[in-house]
């Protein structure tokens, strides 16, 4: 569905103008056209201030904070909410609309490195400005608290007419793009739609401003996330897992775009494969041009050996017998999933997949062409850098397979408490070390990257990049003209 809204950008905010789009059910029109009337009003309060960047910036960001929270969203799916509306990718485009993903990518970048850097540039002022916003949200007698109450009885009346089957679309989804047309009526440009968005979810994170990167001490968030996860006799019955079982609980989704796309499954290894000695002395992480192509049949077992489900064991106490793959995980759970952006591998089309360890399979998810996007979100890969004296630079133009370990946190977290952060991390390890060997015994070079750019990866990979998130990326292929090696 589309609104569309008369009020010219930028320009002063009128109220008791008709502005709901034509097509719209009679009942939507109705809510819509009386919110519109009353909501010039509480808009120009909040925004008759905003003279200056910074002080638009504030506005801006305070009136979708507003929205979010007369949604009654908890915080996670806040975040999801709020990064999901800077990202056009997310959405699917209004009727009559002919803007894609890509196309869109310009300003939905410029907004969250906008966002960023005004956030990390001082933390101490945005975590301040969110929690005394906030407190004016809830109060029903200032500017935001006015409007957080009217966006709300707006809401309530949306989801009265969903549950009488009047809506064209889901009630979540109009009152998002009734948010994104106030934004608009404000002169707000995509970027800057991007930026306020991005910029709420780095302060709905952070309750506090971090210390300085290299800083150690008691307080310092490694030595506290170490100290409180450890086990200790006196709590340890609270602390032992309170599930059973794998389930689906907690999986971020990831809804396939088309029919699985099956690998061969080998039945035994094949007798040309170096040994495990020789294997383990041969592994190196190669720095260079990565080239193409690879075959599918080496993408099936590289896959197959490092990550699939190969067999079961028997557990006592279980219910069932548990399906193992050729790694460690606590638990038998597996919250690292494998995401592989497939650039030139013969026999599957280009695009972006999620790896099927049961069935052994490609699950498609976007058919784009993400090297545009991934390339410059790895600093390694990032030709506009220079080298770094921990390694070479790899030029990734024409790299056939980028294999990325996206760790379900949610997912491990309701299981092992505070402690499944170590486990996640010690699983990654276990995967990425199964990459590096099988990749090496098929001949391929292979190097593993934990620096990047999380958030814009996260993007690129359709991520929310809180719930689940990339702990490592891997290159795959043949490299010509060799760099360092480690």
């Amino acid at each position: 569905m589309s609104l569309t809204a008369a009020a010219p950008p930028q320009g002063p905010l009128t109220a008791g103008e008709p502005v709901a789009s034509n097509g719209l059910p009679a009942a939507v029109a109705e809510v819509v056209d009386r919110h519109l009337a009353g909501a010039a009003e509480l808009e120009q309060a909040v925004w008759a201030s905003a003279r200056s960047a910074p002080t638009r910036l504030r506005a801006s960001a305070g009136l979708l904070l507003a929205a979010v929270v007369a949604t009654g969203l908890d915080w996670a799916q806040s975040l999801a909410w709020l990064r999901g509306d800077a990202d056009p990718a997310t959405e699917t485009p209004d009727e009559g609309t002919s803007r894609t993903p890509a196309e869109e990518a310009g300003p939905v970048a410029e907004g969250r490195a906008a966002a960023e850097a005004a956030f990390l540039r001082n933390e101490a002022e945005w975590t301040t400005w969110y929690r005394r916003t906030r407190e004016e949200i809830e109060s029903a007698g200032t500017g935001l608290g006015q409007w957080r109450r009217h966006l709300s009885d707006t809401l309530v009346e949306l989801r009265r007419l969903e549950r009488v089957d009047r809506l064209d679309a889901p009630s979540g989804s109009v009152f998002r793009r009734l948010v994104g047309l106030h934004q608009e009526r404000l002169g707000l440009t995509a970027a800057e739609r991007a930026q306020a968005g991005w910029l709420v979810s780095l302060a709905v994170l952070r309750t506090a401003p971090r210390g300085p990167f290299f800083a150690d001490g008691p307080q310092a968030l490694d030595r506290r996330l170490h100290e409180e996860t450890k086990y200790a006799l006196a709590t340890i019955l609270d602390q032992m897992p309170d599930l059973v079982g794998a389930g689906t609980e907690g999986r971020q989704p990831l809804p396939a775009r088309g029919a699985p796309l099956p690998l061969a499954r080998p039945d035994a290894p094949p007798s040309d494969l170096p040994g495990l000695a020789e294997t383990l002395l041969a592994r190196r992480s190669a720095y260079g041009t990565y080239e193409g192509p690879l075959t599918v049949d080496e993408l099936g077992q590289l896959l197959f050996y490092a990550a699939a489900v190969t067999g079961e064991k028997s557990m006592p106490g279980a219910e069932a017998p548990l399906r193992v793959r050729p790694h460690p995980s606590g638990g038998s759970r597996y919250p690292v999933r494998l995401m592989l952006y497939c650039h030139d591998v013969q026999g599957v089309p280009r695009g972006l997949y999620l790896h099927d360890a049961d069935a052994h399979a490609l699950l498609p998810l976007d058919d784009r062409d993400l090297s545009g996007e991934l390339i410059p979100a790895v600093p390694a890969t990032d030709p506009r850098l220079p080298a770094t004296k921990a390694g070479g630079k790899i030029d990734a133009a024409g790299c056939p397979l980028w294999v990325f370990l996206v760790a379900d946190l949610t997912y491990q977290r309701l299981h092992y408490g505070l402690r499944s952060y170590r486990l996640v991390l010690l699983e990654g390890g276990h995967v990425a070390q199964n990459l590096s060997l099988v990749s090496t015994g098929l001949d391929l070079s292979s190097v593993g990257l934990c620096g990047f750019y999380d958030d814009a990866l996260h993007r690129a990979l359709g991520l929310d990049g809180v719930n689940s998130a990339v702990l490592y990326t891997y290159l795959v292929g043949r490299v010509t003209a060799q760099g360092l090696s480690a």
